[in-house]
């Protein structure tokens, strides 16, 4: 079971990272961009290792907390990642 916990915050964090990744590109801030390539790699080869060698056991389940792990990183990731966020409050402020 801790192969799956490890997916799920592998996949989690690298959806996060990846978000962040998008943010530093567009506001063209290389040092945080290179450094946080760094630890989206490191992630994902953790996240790949442990996944595949639960699939190449037959063990499925990991699937579901591989996706589950992704859609909750993309979720995190724009919600406090995302400066639009504070955009949008100001906008609709009555």
């Amino acid at each position: 079971m801790y192969k799956e916990i490890i997916v799920l915050l592998a996949q989690t964090l690298y959806n996060i990272l990846k978000v962040l990744e998008i943010k530093y590109t567009y506001q063209n801030k290389i040092p945080a961009l290179l450094l946080n390539s760094i630890w989206i790699n490191l992630v994902a080869l953790a996240s790949t290792y442990y996944a595949i060698d639960d699939l190449l056991k037959g063990k499925f389940t990991v699937v579901i907390f591989y996706v589950v792990g992704s859609v909750l990183g993309k979720y995190l990731g724009m919600k406090f990642g995302n400066p639009r966020n504070q955009i949008w409050k100001k906008l609709f402020k009555k």
